[in-house]
């Protein structure tokens, strides 16, 4: 035998509405749905008494209005007046017999909603727990204010709309509800798992989700299914919610059936209308209408009751007949059996179809032949084992099935301020916890504030073009609220007085957790900050366009030792960097946060444009990040952070330490082109901003002061450091016997390295027949032309270019090579030479910039006038002939090394650093408030 189940599903919701002054218009939304809707619904359900009926949804604005005093006092009054006006068209001598057997209708039936009202406390609440305590419909509610979410931006938000809905539900109904209805039937991936974590099982979809479903479900939309994180969805039946829905063809449509645009407000003369009316003479339906719809002709005839009354009983028949027929094209179905669910907004029944209440009751008290009634919630309970598990995409039960209403060119402006106040909520949960009673009503207010704001009826009202006015006022006044919470809490002027006004105006939600907006990020650096705050270390926010494994020259190897020497130093340290394919926008390496930042123009011609769009990219990005972090100051290496580092400065008021790694001056030798020119002036702008500026070396120091005019206080040497427990050392240096005598050099292949003087060195030694090589590694610009020199002088057994080389490459060939030597012309420091130190290998330098710093000659290494080959060579020469040497420099380079360039000490120098710019940035402040 064939059989099927069939499920009701009615959807309550209306936006809240709730002012301190009477006679809003909008109010009576909720008055009308109590009147046409809610309560006949009530009578209907009670007279039919069959068990498992219907599930109804209500929506926590709907929950909080029924159960609000205010409106439960004027809902009273607004039964009373129309009430009065029955009594006044009862005594009208010009009504017709029709008109007068409509009005003793109209008053019999005015006085039962009365009669039910108080009977219920005044609260219909009460009516639908008392059917659900009895088993005959089954309560579930929506999202706290009905947001859109799939458009709901972050997951704390989307959370936040349903924890706080099922904690209404439980305030309201003493229970927490399995079952969720999702606003619009808007179903996206991911807001499953956050029902399911929240102790729902169920929810309701429109039909093409599952028809659409991957992989396709073996009973189609026949029965519910299992998304990927277990929740239970059951899909709309669109041939039997046509039969009601459908404009054209539905039954609410039928020439019979009240004529919902008539109303006796706009058929009577102003003067006897006027006190029923609104005070300030605006004509509003009344509640009372003679017409039925007779056609498409303006003329409507006067509504028959008992004709209306027929048509009832003859579509609810049609309907249990559909459902009939449904069942035998597919009731074989088994494991589980066939389900068909007709979900519909509650109020169509009673509202837009005054006799939809009578329908309803009638469909349930019909004989249940070949079906039976069965909420989604029972079936759930029986029939879970038996459920396929798919992928359904986004999808909603709205104009073309998805969610061009409630997003298009009509409402696309809510959603910039919508997702600006989660962020805000964010970061305010982040900044403002546990700050005092007033504060934690403030935060809470905020998110009530947000809640109002991003209700999908406002969308949804300016898609329809209905109450555009009220839906873009109400918008706006909560986005006016919610800013000036803000405003306050950030310049801690929160007032008791103004707050309870505040939470009084819309008292929606008693209690509200503003936590579920404070991430275990958010915790995390709560906790951190906490113990750096204990231990008086500081929060540094450090830029830098290049970071390993994003390495281009010897800047990325510093920021990376020094950013995570301050780490274990208990600092908390961010690095700011250029994003890097197939890297992590965000990871925690070694202790340092790294955020990895893709430019506003990732394909810009230009380097230099592109440097300016990824300064734009990093500025966005980590004034965000400074609504969550409590950064106590802004570390920025080089002009190529300039921009960026400059207008944080200014827009949080932090102090600004530069290093300045080179110059654009240093680099050629002077300024010739635009180019250099702009360069040479951003890293003059931000040599001006910094509050100090950090060189690697006297040469530097003493480059900037006379390039940029920087007085010799502002600036501070402290030099580049090298890890030894990088370098690894395990092995002696020395190659396989029979091997010539190797030189390595390591650098990026531009001019200012000097590695032409390499090339006329391995020239030298071919015309010598010297058994000497050099071995070059490194990335640049040059590297071809270097490369066909070799070729074209054929140089190839006497120099090597390697290209780029990892860490662990370098490593290998210091350990192998006899000696190392950097030929720069142009060097701030030298980093490079330190590893080779480092190493434990006899290390040669040109004597210029910081090279001639680090190695002293015939002490720690060998020096040569930059651009000498032959006096390259004979340095080289020296090495090679005496080994003692060669170990004897080696060994004092790696003492200097440990004493003098290690990373702890680097670190605490640059601490140092930090706390001078605390210090001259108050001493700045002193001297503006005092001019």
């Amino acid at each position: 035998m064939k059989e099927g189940y069939f499920s009701l599903v009615l959807h309550a919701h209306l936006p809240y509405v709730r002012h301190r002054e009477p006679d809003r218009l909008e109010e009576r939304w909720l008055f009308e749905a109590l009147t046409e809707s809610y309560i006949p619904m009530l009578w209907e359900l009670e007279a039919a008494q069959v068990q498992e009926a219907l599930t109804i949804s209500i929506s926590p604005p709907v929950m909080e209005m029924l159960a609000d005093p205010l409106l439960q006092t004027r809902y009273e009054q607004y039964l009373a007046r129309t009430e009065e006006l029955l009594v006044k068209e009862a005594k009208r001598t010009s009504a017709t017999k029709e008109e007068r057997d409509l009005t003793s209708f109209y008053q019999k039936r005015f006085q039962k909603i009365t009669s039910f009202y108080l009977r219920w406390d005044k609260n219909v609440l009460n009516g639908f727990r008392a059917l659900q305590d009895q088993n005959m419909i089954r309560c579930i509610t929506s999202a706290a204010t009905h947001a859109f979410l799939p458009y709901v931006k972050t997951k704390a938000a989307v959370r936040s709309q349903i924890v706080e809905a099922l904690s209404c539900f439980e305030r309201h109904f003493g229970h927490r509800p399995t079952g969720f209805w999702l606003p619009e039937c808007a179903f996206a991936p991911g807001i499953d798992r956050i029902l399911v974590e929240e102790g729902v099982r169920y929810t309701f979809v429109d039909e093409h989700a599952l028809l659409y479903a991957d992989p396709q479900p073996g009973k189609g939309s026949g029965a519910p299914v299992y998304s990927p994180h277990g929740l239970v969805l059951f899909p709309r039946h669109t041939r039997l919610s046509g039969k009601v829905w459908s404009s054209t063809l539905g039954y609410p449509g039928d020439a019979d059936y009240r004529e919902f645009y008539r109303d006796i407000a706009y058929e009577r003369d102003e003067s006897y209308i006027l006190p029923y009316i609104h005070p300030e003479g605006i004509r509003i339906d009344t509640g009372i209408k003679h017409r039925r719809i007779t056609g498409q002709q303006e003329e409507k005839a006067t509504y028959v009751r008992e004709w209306a009354e027929g048509k009832v009983h003859r579509h609810a028949a049609d309907f249990v007949e559909a459902i009939q027929a449904e069942v035998a094209q597919h009731g074989g179905q088994s494991d589980p059996p066939y389900m068909m669910v007709t979900p519909f907004d509650a109020e169509l029944f009673g509202h837009w179809w005054f006799e939809g209440p009578e329908w309803l009751g009638a469909v349930l008290r019909a004989e249940q032949a070949g079906y039976r009634l069965l909420t989604a919630e029972t079936y759930v309970h029986r029939h879970y084992r038996d459920l396929e598990t798919v992928h359904v995409s986004f999808s909603t039960w709205g104009r073309e099935g998805y969610g061009s209403v409630w997003l298009n060119e009509k409402n696309e402006m809510l959603y910039r301020a919508h997702h600006r106040m989660e962020r805000d909520l964010a970061s305010v949960s982040a900044l403002y916890r546990k700050q005092g009673a007033l504060e934690e009503r403030a935060r809470k207010q905020l998110v009530r504030e947000w809640m109002l704001a991003v209700s999908s009826d406002w969308a949804f009202i300016l898609d329809g073009e209905t109450a555009s006015q009220y839906a873009e006022e109400r918008f706006l006044t909560h986005l006016r609220r919610f800013d000036e919470i803000k405003e306050r809490l950030q310049q801690q002027t929160v007032e008791e007085t103004w707050l309870t006004k505040i939470e009084e105006d819309f008292p929606f939600l008693a209690d509200v957790n503003a936590d579920l907006f404070y991430s275990p990020h958010d915790a995390y650096i709560e906790e951190q900050y906490g113990n750096q705050q204990r231990q008086g270390k500081q929060t540094i926010m450090m830029l830098s366009w290049e970071f390993p494994p994003l390495i281009v020259g010897g800047l990325a190897r510093h920021v990376f030792d020094l950013s995570r020497m301050l780490q274990q130093a208990g600092n908390d340290v961010h690095v700011i960097t250029a994003d890097l394919p197939g890297y992590p926008a965000y990871e925690v390496n070694q202790g340092v946060h790294v955020h990895r930042v893709k430019g506003a123009q990732p394909r810009a011609e230009s380097f230099y444009d592109w440097v300016g769009s990824l300064n734009i990219a990093m500025y966005e990005y980590a004034r965000k990040l400074a609504r969550n972090h409590p950064f106590t100051l802004i570390h920025a290496h080089d002009w190529l952070v300039g921009l960026c580092a400059t207008a944080l400065k200014a827009r949080l008021s932090l102090p600004l330490l530069a290093t300045i790694h080179a110059t654009e001056h240093g680099r050629n030798n002077g300024i010739h082109t635009d180019l250099q020119k702009r360069i040479n002036e951003q890293e003059q702008e931000l040599t001006a901003a910094a509050d100090r500026v950090i060189v690697c070396s006297e040469f530097m120091k003493q480059e900037l002061q006379t390039i940029f005019s920087l007085p010799a206080e502002k600036l501070t040497v402290i030099p580049n450091g090298v890890d030894q427990a990088l370098i690894r050392t395990e092995t002696e240096n020395v190659l396989a016997g029979g091997q010539p005598f190797t030189v390595f050099s390591i650098g990026r292949m531009v001019k200012e390295k000097g590695f032409h003087t390499l090339l006329e060195a391995a020239a030298l030694v071919k015309e010598r027949q010297l058994d000497i090589r050099f071995v070059i590694a490194g990335k640049g610009p040059l590297l071809h032309e270097y490369e066909q020199q070799v070729l074209a002088n054929n140089l190839e057994e006497y120099i090597r270019f390697l290209g780029f080389i990892c860490d662990e490459e370098r490593n290998e060939w210091l350990q192998r090579c006899d000696a190392a030597v950097f030929p720069s012309l142009y060097e701030p420091f030298g980093i490079v030479a330190l590893e080779a130190m480092a190493a434990g290998v006899a290390t040669i330098v040109a004597e210029t910039g910081g090279l001639a710093t680090i190695i002293a000659d015939q002490i720690n290494g060998l020096t040569f006038r930059p651009e000498d080959a032959e006096g390259l060579l004979t340095e080289v020469l020296d090495l090679y002939s005496n080994p003692g040497k060669r170990e004897r420099l080696a060994a004092q380079a790696r003492q200097d090394v440990q004493t003098t360039y290690s990373w702890p000490a680097i670190a605490r120098q640059t601490e140092e650093e930090y706390s001078r710019c605390y210090t001259e940035k108050d001493d700045g402040l002193k001297i503006e408030k005092e001019a």
